[in-house]
């Protein structure tokens, strides 16, 4: 007779580890900062801007029994994000996730657009990346470990009605940071990925004529946008070590785009 099969429970756990999301006071950032406290990481958030929106997600954060952080840092600048980091290692001795989310986006027609738009979008969505990517991987690598996350968008990958062409640019550049990253760096044990989202429900969407949201949903298989939390959802495996043999990889979450 054969013993009766009892059903797998599969936990994702973070606990142990440290945290970084930028952009993290806010829509996805947001999202995957409180996923990794659920999931047992202590967890710090880069923002910029909205200290009320910050000081309530260190209180979410807390509230699943874990430390938080937010430290307030423009992440287009390379001084500020060293500081940043170096605050972080000082605060909790080691980063073990990364999340590079922080982006920015003008509506603006590349006929339009001005040098110090496209120069500004180049800053914020490509050099933030490197600005917190470059100092936390040499802490990485002394330590042979480490899971990069980098929040992409699928405009870097396919053309979307509308949207500008300097954001998709900034975008792409993204995915290939992503995969020759992952090539250099995978020798120590260190894991770099990418999410390209379609359209979430973010403070950017709600900005979005309604024609444009129309459009979408008819286009879109599952006729909707997608959710922070959708993201996070994924995310949370990413990082964590049950993915061992993924790296240099873009995952589109699109509703079927």
């Amino acid at each position: 007779m054969k013993p009766e099969r009892k059903p797998n429970s599969i936990t994702i756990t973070l606990a142990g580890k440290i945290a970084v999301v930028t952009g993290g006071s806010r829509g996805i950032g947001r999202a995957i900062a409180l996923k990794f406290a659920e999931a047992g990481a202590d967890v710090c958030i880069i923002y910029k801007n909205s200290d009320p929106d910050a000081k309530s997600v260190v209180q979410e954060i807390e509230a699943y029994g874990v430390r938080a952080l937010a430290i307030k840092c423009d992440a287009s600048s390379a001084e500020q994000a060293g500081h940043a980091v170096e605050k972080i290692v000082g605060k909790f001795e080691k980063i073990d996730i990364l999340v590079n989310n922080v982006a920015i986006t003008e509506n603006i027609p590349f006929l339009a657009l001005e040098s110090e738009s496209w120069q500004k979008a180049v800053s914020v969505n490509i050099n933030s990346f490197y600005n917190f990517t470059h100092p936390v991987v040499h802490h990485m690598k002394d330590r042979r470990y480490g899971r990069i996350l980098n929040i992409g968008s699928i405009c870097g990958i396919r053309p979307i009605a509308a949207v500008p062409v300097h954001y998709a640019t900034t975008k792409g550049a993204v995915n290939a940071f992503t995969f020759t990253l992952a090539r250099e760096v995978a020798r120590y044990n260190i894991l770099v990925n990418s999410i390209a989202p379609g359209l979430i429900e973010t403070d950017f969407a709600a900005g979005l004529p309604e024609v444009r949201m129309k459009d979408f949903e008819k286009f879109c298989p599952l006729a909707r946008p997608g959710q922070p939390s959708e993201i996070a959802n994924f995310a949370v495996f990413m990082v964590s070590d049950l993915n061992t043999y993924m790296t240099g990889e873009t995952v589109i979450i699109s509703g079927g785009l």
